[in-house]
């Protein structure tokens, strides 16, 4: 009787049953295809992030200047010369190598090589893919900007040099007296840089001889600082005389007056007072160095990243 009943309860569900086992199959092949439509959702997208991060390495590669196939070329490292980075002088600081020459380009500082700061894939991956690169970046700016202001103060504050009217010339600094001093006092205040006054002293020393005549007025320009390709001048004596042969004459004790000027400069460049400028100064130009260092090694490290995180409107576009 038992299995009779079981068997008449059988026929009975046996459609009921039928319906939901192909309900069942039903689901399970549509969560198959469902997940087999995610994970080559998950394939296509991922595909478009790999080749959106090859664009925007190519940008980082253009911003470091000096990373080779394995990250860092043997002959530089992070703390070389050889990148596109702003680089840090004694008393200044030079903006990022161009990349392009363009006649009549401004000097305007840059963290960012100029043929590249507008490129849109850059500006993507700063403010979408590298927070970290874009903070460096605007600290750094933020630095130099700050350093300027320190010099314009300095500028505006410092006395300047003095002038000496003699029966037979004029002695006077240039427009570019305070910026030498300035120059000079950033240096000094830079603990890690071996300059000190006898050094300073030795060079307006031995450029004292660099002073250049004038070809068509009795004027004398002197330097105290005649090394490098550039040379700046501080000083100029004129003579009363349109009459260059009395230049012979004053050689000697104008050359003698320049150079008492520039010890004196030289040996009055302290801490305090208007020279409180130029060891702020300094102090942010130690600190760019490092910032400048730090985004260097940091433009390796993202280099070396399989795939940049982030979403952009170029990703938007092209994932499903």
């Amino acid at each position: 009787m038992a299995i009779e009943s079981v068997f008449n309860w059988l026929q009975e569900w046996a459609q009921v049953i039928a319906g939901l086992g192909s309900v069942l199959l039903t689901g399970g092949l549509v969560y198959l295809y469902w997940q087999q439509q995610n994970l080559l959702k998950r394939e296509l997208n991922r595909d478009v992030r790999h080749r959106h991060t090859e664009t925007l390495r190519k940008r980082i590669r253009a911003w470091h200047g000096d990373i080779d196939e394995l990250g860092v070329s043997d002959d530089a490292g992070f703390f070389s010369d050889e990148t596109n980075l702003p680089r840090v002088r004694g008393s200044s600081v030079d903006p990022a190598a161009p990349l392009i020459d363009v006649v009549g380009r401004d000097t305007e500082f840059r963290v960012v090589p100029e043929a590249i700061e507008d490129d849109r894939y850059l500006r993507d991956l700063l403010e979408n893919h590298g927070s970290e690169l874009r903070e460096l970046k605007e600290e750094i700016e933020e630095l130099y900007r700050d350093f300027e202001s320190e010099k314009r103060d300095f500028r505006d504050e410092f006395s300047g040099g003095r002038v000496v009217d003699t029966e037979g010339y004029t002695l006077e600094p240039t427009q570019y007296f305070d910026e030498w001093v300035f120059q000079k006092a950033v240096i000094l205040n830079r603990e890690h840089l071996r300059t000190d006054k006898n050094k300073l002293r030795s060079i307006a020393e031995d450029s004292i001889d660099e002073a250049r005549p004038s070809s068509d007025t009795a004027t004398l320009s002197f330097t105290a600082d005649a090394r490098g390709n550039t040379t700046v001048y501080t000083y100029e004596a004129e003579l009363k005389s349109d009459n260059l042969d009395y230049l012979d004459q004053y050689h000697d004790e104008i050359e003698e007056e320049v150079l008492e000027i520039y010890y004196d400069a030289i040996d009055a460049i302290g801490e305090d007072g208007v020279y409180r400028h130029a060891a702020e100064a300094g102090q942010i130009l130690d600190e760019m160095a490092e910032k400048i260092e730090e985004l260097k090694a940091k433009l390796v490290e993202y280099e070396g990243h399989p795939l940049y995180m982030g979403d952009c409107p170029y990703l938007d576009e092209a994932t499903l």
